[in-house]
């Protein structure tokens, strides 16, 4: 990867350069890299899309966990985004478990650049990945770009329990819950479901902070000179998920795009 695509993913993934080649052992226990994978297939099946005509985006989809269990639950042929080669390297893989290959694409590209052309999807998914597209107007704005008149999108994300903004990096684009919904519909597109994820949320992040200070350790010991990153990092990931579980509220919004 070039340095440029170095520093992106490793903001991605909220990390420095010197600890992005060995993210992979250090999230090796993790799947669904934190996203509200149930509440995502469950919105998906509620919609009744046909398998047989139906695709789906998936941007920033990681290990593939959306991609894959929306092709073998519901037979659509999905596309995934993502700039970290590994990880698509096990989504391939577990693509190829779920006996679902032949319905996924992953494709080794940045998300930015990729919605920076219009594509025409029945759906498209973005899970988790917070402001990568700047306010939730923008986000919007980027989200329909992909998806076809009518077609349907989600977004995996939150909204602030109090205050009106959140100054931290990763954090700007969060707003209040009516400020949100504004946003979100700005464009005239119709709120068809919110579903509050908070408690999935801390359940993850319990489950996220165990793996990673297990996994921290076992690298620490392996490469005693990045012991001072590890533990950065660590620290770091402990205060994300304090404030994800005290300050914001976890939603899952899907939203149909307006036919005209």
């Amino acid at each position: 990867m070039s340095g440029k695509t170095n520093k992106t993913v490793a903001d991605s993934l909220e990390t420095d350069e010197l600890l992005l080649p060995h993210m992979p052992f250090l999230l090796r226990d993790i799947w669904a890299l934190g996203c509200s994978l149930q509440p995502i297939l469950d919105s998906i099946a509620a919609l009744n899309l046909s398998p047989g005509n139906t695709a789906v985006l998936d941007l920033g989809c990681g290990k593939g966990a959306v991609s894959v269990r929306i092709a073998s639950e519901f037979g659509f042929n999905v596309t995934g985004i993502d700039l970290m080669q590994p990880f698509l390297e096990d989504a391939r893989k577990k693509a190829g478990e779920y006996h679902v290959s032949h319905l996924c694409e992953f494709i080794h590209k940045d998300i930015i650049e990729y919605v920076s052309a219009e594509h025409a999807f029945d759906l498209v998914v973005l899970a988790s990945l917070g402001g990568v597209f700047g306010t939730l107007r923008d986000t919007v704005s980027r989200l329909r770009s992909q998806v076809k008149a009518g077609g349907y999108m989600i977004y995996d994300d939150g909204y602030l329990k109090q205050a009106d903004s959140l100054n931290r990096k990763g954090y700007r684009h969060f707003r209040d819950h009516d400020t949100a919904i504004k946003e979100l519909t700005f464009y005239g597109d119709r709120l068809v479901k919110e579903v509050n994820t908070s408690a999935l949320s801390e359940e993850i992040n319990a489950e996220y902070l165990t793996v990673i200070r297990h996994r921290g350790k076992e690298l620490a010991d392996q490469h005693p000179e990045l012991e001072k990153n590890i533990r950065a990092y660590i620290q770091l990931q402990e205060e994300e998920c304090d404030i994800i579980n005290n300050r914001i509220e976890g939603a899952l919004w899907l939203l149909r795009k307006t036919e005209h």
